[in-house]
């Protein structure tokens, strides 16, 4: 047993790609054996054009599940070796056919026997309660349902949500809200006499009027914000960020809707916000997906504003 054996799921694709290694240098043993020259890489494309016959490219790679480049290679190393013939689609001039040669049609005569008694010792070692074939099987079955790196997105994603706390402002935290926010502001925009004011002092300017921040928690680390600005039963979402290094895990998403929640709880109607369409693309995705609305720019005190958003909150 070697450290690859070892460490389990994590070495799947070694493990696999060792196994395909082991199969296809006993293959080229095998033809060699029979007097054949041929290389076990061209087996899918040789393979299914014996049995289909002529073949356009897109539905060469979706019958042998290569993809396009992955195919095209093969096919272009198999008309140097003048196994296959192409020519125009005759239903489509744009596209082009692929067929055996007449060399190739000899070859497959000649390796069909060949074949079959590789089939029998490929079945003789794969003979056993956890049958090679079943699980490839339910191997691919699990990944058309949901890839590898979807799925691997999902589950980290898991993991981050599992791990975030979302709590209200404190005191200790005052530092944290100046510096998550001024980052963003300064790298994106202009920070504006306003932004000072509102970083400096967010208890006075949020808080003390009914207002509420809230300060996502990745562990113990502040990594993102959200203020509300109270006027009456509208409430102004502000200073929503999240740090570099927890961009692209959703963290936005749950902010929001716990600071929508938060707006609930304090009694609010309507939840108002100003952005700009260049600089916070990704935010106004995010606050259309929310639920906000595009209004009409009014009462705003930042220059960098181009856009105010509205949710009527039921």
């Amino acid at each position: 047993m070697n450290i690859f054996d070892e460490v389990g799921a994590l070495a799947i694709s070694t493990r696999l790609q060792r196994l395909s290694d082991q199969f296809r240098k006993d293959g080229v043993l095998i033809y060699q054996h029979n007097g054949i020259t041929f290389e076990p890489k061209w087996f899918p494309i040789i393979y299914a054009l014996h049995v289909k016959g002529a073949l356009g490219i897109m539905e060469l790679s979706e019958e042998i599940g290569y993809a396009h480049p992955s195919t095209i290679s093969l096919l272009k190393e198999l008309e140097n070796e003048g196994l296959i013939e192409s020519s125009k689609d005759e239903r489509d001039t744009r596209k082009r056919t692929v067929r055996l040669s007449e060399k190739a049609k000899v070859l497959v005569e000649q390796m069909q026997p060949v074949w079959e008694k590789i089939r029998k010792t490929a079945e003789d070692i794969i003979d056993n309660a956890n049958n090679l074939l079943h699980a490839m099987n339910e191997a691919e079955y699990q990944l058309k349902k949901e890839g590898f790196f979807e799925r691997y997105k999902r589950m980290e994603q898991q993991e981050t949500t599992a791990a975030v706390r979302i709590v209200d402002y404190r005191p200790e935290y005052a530092q944290a809200f100046y510096d998550l926010n001024y980052a963003w502001i300064s790298d994106t925009y202009e920070v504006e006499p306003e932004d000072e004011k509102t970083l400096s002092d967010p208890e006075t300017y949020y808080l003390k009027d009914g207002g509420a921040i809230l300060i996502a928690l990745y562990g113990d680390e502040p990594v993102g914000t959200c203020a509300l600005k109270r006027n009456g039963d509208t409430v102004e979402m502000s200073k929503m960020t999240v740090s570099k290094s927890m961009r692209g895990k959703k963290l936005g998403e749950l902010l929001g809707n716990a600071v929508l929640g938060k707006a609930r709880e304090l009694g609010a109607k309507k939840v108002i916000l100003y952005s700009n369409r260049k600089g916070s693309a990704a935010g106004i995705n995010l606050y259309k997906k929310l639920g906000f609305v595009e209004v009409p720019l009014t009462g705003h005190n930042f220059k960098r504003a181009d856009i105010k958003m509205e949710l009527e909150l039921v």
